[in-house]
């Protein structure tokens, strides 16, 4: 495939050599026309049976029972009319400045605050910053934060983040950011599993340009310029890599929260202890069925559920490290969701819950007839949020639209509601915080790095490339990017997620919407509301599903 190259950045689109897409000749637009749709209403009967806006409508979580007609869906916060505000920016822009040491006087303004082994010059420095706090946060409520998961490194470099954002761009929905609150890394192509749906094309082997050790510390050390929060490791399998250590215990240098992606086959006692000593606080293992036999069929080599079980165990027996369990859903395995997540909380203990959306995307490309139905994934986000409400286990999902089932399933005081694909909270606050995450996050709030130091908006998306460290720095490659402008931008869109009434709370699966289309601002095929498009996919052979009974 030839890259179709940008004449104003380094982004382009092209699948790697090694990469299933190369092979068979996939196709992926790098031009974003607009729609030609002169319906922008969200009652438009052009996408699917049931529109975003009938669904507002009918939905009984988003009633005023008093008024007796549909909520708007732009949840506010008093906070926002001041943060729009030029001094108000000005003063964030001034608290976001760093200095030789890379902090900022927020961040020493809060790091200062209630703590008796802060320096003195800070306290004096910020002590009127601190009467205000004082009136705003109960004491309590502070130390809950500050201790949380040991965290508060972590969402300090966040809250930066965000601060410079907003003094940069605005309050701008969803928002804008300076750099990524999250890093999902690619670490290396080697794996030892064969998984039918591998979005990486992992081999056994390494490719031969990956990044050295060096270059990986020196992504890091990039990272922590930059205040990312967050930094995710997966693969292929990690674990395999001698580099694996030593970047983790760099990355807790700047205390970021540490998460790691693994088929967890590798994980003896013995390993977990030694990530965890690195810095490692969150392991997401990889279970596709409660049978064995099912799932090792998907991984490609027999024993592995044995193995992946045992090393899942082994993380919750390792002090300090909590477990997640990651379930990529499919036809094969979609009847099992309910069942899997019982086995996650009750046998594994997990913390976490992680759904991923199939994509077919890399080796995934070969099984296209595994995905489900829009119908389908309904049903199995509904689940998810029932359980979320319970608030006896966490619950991600890459599926954006969980964002939407929540407003409109959870109660608006005290339902839980997804603010990302990497958490969520409670009360009309976190519907707020949602509208500004806004549900994808794929080359907004959230960037990828393959192996070789290729950067791209989502792991799901290798063949769209942001340019290289070798090439440029991390902060550039993000944001001097043609995807960046796209991503950015939820009126530009096709299909009903152009009109969608949850555009800014959910924004579709971009990773979806190209697998299938070819273009990156396309409507996500996977959703209620695009059901049409999915049909016509289907007829013109795009799309082939074999419902499981």
């Amino acid at each position: 495939m030839t890259p179709l190259q940008s004449n104003t950045d380094s982004s382009y689109t092209a699948a790697a050599e090694h990469m299933t897409a190369a092979a068979i000749g996939k196709q992926y637009d790098h031009e974003f026309p607009p729609s030609t749709n002169s319906d922008k209403s969200a009652h438009r009967p052009h996408d699917g049976e049931l529109t975003s806006g009938r669904y507002v409508e009918g939905a009984h979580n988003l009633h005023d029972e008093t008024t007796n007609r549909a909520l708007q869906l732009d949840y506010h916060h008093p906070l926002e009319d001041w943060l729009g505000k030029r001094p108000i920016r000005r003063l964030l822009r001034f608290l976001s400045r760093r200095a030789k040491d890379n902090t900022t006087p927020l961040e020493r303004m809060l790091r200062s605050y209630r703590n008796p082994d802060a320096p003195g010059s800070h306290k004096f420095k910020y002590r009127l910053m601190h009467i205000l706090m004082d009136r705003l946060v109960t004491k309590d409520g502070w130390e809950k934060f500050r201790f949380r998961d040991k965290q508060f490194g972590a969402t300090v470099r966040g809250i930066n983040i965000v601060t410079r954002s907003i003094a940069e761009f605005g309050l701008t929905v969803p928002q804008k950011f300076v750099a990524p609150l999250m890093i999902v890394w690619n670490f290396t192509n080697r794996c030892n599993l064969k998984c039918k749906h591998c979005y990486q094309d992992s081999e056994h082997n390494c490719l031969d340009d990956e990044l050295s050790l060096e270059e990986k510390l020196e992504l890091v050390d990039q990272m922590g310029r930059l205040n990312v929060p967050m930094l995710a490791i997966s693969g292929g399998e990690p674990t395999l890599s001698d580099h694996l250590v030593p970047v983790i215990r760099r990355a807790r240098k700047y205390e970021m929260h540490l998460s790691l992606a693994t088929n967890g086959t590798t994980l003896t006692p013995k390993r977990c202890q030694e990530l965890r000593d690195a810095g490692l606080r969150y392991v997401e293992v990889s279970l596709d069925s409660t049978d064995p036999a099912r799932h090792d069929a998907f991984r490609g080599i027999p024993g592995m559920w044995e193995k992946a079980v045992a090393g899942a165990r082994n993380v919750v027996a390792t002090e300090g490290l909590r477990l997640g369990v990651a379930m990529c859903v499919h036809q094969g395995n979609y009847h099992e969701a309910a069942d899997m997540l019982h086995f996650a909380e009750h046998d594994l203990k997990a913390s976490c819950f992680a759904h991923f959306n199939f994509i077919p995307v890399g080796r995934g490309l070969k099984m296209v007839s595994g995905d489900i139905t829009p119908k389908q994934r309904e049903e199995l986000l509904s689940l998810l949020n029932r359980k979320m409400q319970e608030n006896t286990i966490g619950i991600i999902s890459t599926a954006p639209q969980l964002g939407r089932v929540c407003l409109a399933g959870a109660a608006l005081d005290s339902g839980r509601v997804v603010c990302s694909h990497a958490g969520g909270g409670s009360g009309t606050k976190a519907r707020v915080i949602a509208k500004y995450l806004g549900g994808c996050g794929a080359g907004r709030c959230y960037a990828a790095v393959e192996p070789n130091g290729n950067i791209t908006p989502c792991v799901y998306l290798p063949h769209r490339v942001m340019g290289n460290l070798r090439e440029k720095s991390l902060d550039r490659l993000f944001r001097d990017s043609v995807f960046w402008d796209i991503l950015n931008d939820r009126d530009h869109r096709l299909h009903h997620c152009e009109v969608c009434t949850f555009k800014q709370y959910c924004g579709g699966c971009r990773a979806r919407a190209d697998a299938y289309f070819g273009q990156l601002h396309a409507g996500d095929p996977g959703c209620l509301f695009n059901e049409k498009h999915w049909r016509k996919l289907i007829d013109d052979g795009v799309a082939v599903v074999e419902e499981k009974a």
